[in-house]
């Protein structure tokens, strides 16, 4: 199963709402301030989504390439659809039957953009790519911030991310 349920805002402002309730019932004193800032963190986190809304409605492609399957949380979010070259693990190596039947999607859904994360290598993504003739970008998982990112938090990485999607798919 895909765990990264914190790029679709939604989810990840549930699982805020649940861990300051749980926080309160540890620490009762506090309780009010774990719930005050779940609140906080829900308002930008609806802001973000609205923007992500808004600015991946109209996508001219809705096929996301990504090197591996870490975004189908965010493209379901949005009505986009995934498709990974490896599965959900960034490390895999893909079969040479993989990289074929992926260069093949690209090339017949006239997709081109092939995203990669700031933690894993391009190698792949830049295969496929320089394979149809596709571009290459940025879509970060926010697994770990470095200096890669970008952007310091989750709200600025997640923009960067709209704002890399955007321009890849192309959307007005």
């Amino acid at each position: 199963t895909d765990p990264h349920f914190w790029l679709d805002p939604t989810r990840l402002a549930a699982v805020a709402d649940d861990f300051a309730a749980h926080l309160g019932d540890l620490d009762p004193t506090h309780a009010d301030a774990y719930r005050d800032n779940a609140a906080v963190l829900g308002d930008e986190l609806a802001s973000l989504d609205a923007e992500l809304e808004a600015g991946l409605a109209s996508c001219a492609n809705k096929e996301l390439v990504t090197s591996h399957n870490a975004f189908g949380y965010l493209a379901r979010r949005y009505g986009l659809t995934q498709v990974g070259i490896t599965g959900l693990t960034p490390e895999e190596e893909p079969s040479a039957e993989q990289l074929a039947s992926v260069s093949d999607f690209v090339e017949s859904h006239d997709v081109r953009t092939i995203y990669f994360e700031t933690l894993v290598s391009p190698a792949i993504a830049d295969s496929v790519a320089s394979e149809t003739g596709a571009r290459t970008d940025v879509l970060d998982p926010i697994e770990g911030l470095n200096d890669e990112s970008q952007g310091t938090d989750y709200l600025e990485v997640m923009r960067a991310n709209l704002a890399n999607i955007q321009e890849g798919q192309p959307c007005p």
